[in-house]
């Protein structure tokens, strides 16, 4: 049966997980706003690029032409940089090891390169994203992704990540950075100086770079959000186990208070009789 001094120590490791989840809560609570920020206002950018990429893309992907088209594909795999963040890990990894095409792998984020190096399946090559990814670390990527389809040994290039959906759900997606989608009519009116073809090739390394940035900032938000909704979690739990703990061992005192008048009690009424 535990004692007060047992109960005492429990309460302090209670209390001391208590006080590290509210600080890792309130840390996990500014990067959530900070890249919910961040990506509300880049959607609207990222996606008049992407309308303009579906009205071009035959022209936009000419400009990253597969040398060699019996090449792997290059998989981007996208997870976070630490735990503590619930299951999102596990499901991203569960979902790549079910895709059937194989292929180069490319690690970002810390969490990744650690599965892969203990499962044994070799990276390509592996980088490191902020909790707060900025722009010219997903161009680093993109760069060398680049490198690898000039150089012929990828044939196209995938990013697993887990997809924002809400604040509690992030789901595992496969997606290709260079799309097939049919180009759409091109016969609306838009002038390009000092003509379409240059215009094109000078913005098709942006539209592609912010339609990776985008995803990229939509993995650390889903991260973020399962890390902010375990963090909460964690604090709830300790928070209600400290309450009993703390019940508990009031409860032992007032017993041993109890026990202590009943035998001084005693003590003075065999006296008495005496």
């Amino acid at each position: 049966m535990a004692t007060v001094q047992s109960l005492k120590k429990k309460l302090r490791t209670i209390r001391s997980t208590v006080k590290l989840t509210r600080a890792m809560k309130t840390a996990s609570t500014v990067k959530f706003s900070k890249l919910n920020g961040i990506y509300s206002e880049y959607q609207n950018y990222a996606d008049e690029y992407m309308h303009l990429y579906k009205k071009y893309c035959s022209q936009f992907n000419s400009a990253f032409a597969c040398n060699n088209p019996d090449a792997p594909c290059c998989y981007v795999v996208l997870a976070s940089n630490k735990g503590l963040c619930g299951n999102l890990n596990t499901e991203l990894f569960n979902f790549f090891c079910s895709i059937e095409e194989k292929g180069i792998v490319v690690s970002c984020g810390k969490e990744a390169t650690d599965y892969f190096e203990k499962k044994g399946i070799e990276i390509n090559k592996s980088f490191t994203l902020n909790d707060v990814p900025e722009y010219e670390q997903v161009k680093e990527i993109f760069e060398y992704l680049c490198l690898l389809l000039r150089e012929g040994k990828i044939s196209s290039i995938k990013t697993v990540y887990p997809e924002y959906i809400n604040m509690i759900k992030q789901k595992p997606v496969c997606k290709p950075l260079l799309t097939s989608v049919d180009c759409q009519d091109d016969t609306c009116d838009v002038l390009f100086v000092p003509d379409k073809e240059t215009v094109i090739k000078n913005m098709a390394d942006k539209i592609l770079i912010s339609i990776l940035y985008k995803r990229v900032i939509e993995a650390a938000l889903g991260t973020q959000a399962a890390t902010l909704t375990a963090m909460r979690s964690a604090y709830d739990t300790a928070c209600e186990y400290s309450e009993i703990l703390e019940t508990e061992m009031n409860r032992k005192r007032q017993g041993q208070v109890t026990a202590d008048v009943l035998e001084t009690a005693s003590e003075f009424s065999m006296e008495g009789d005496v």
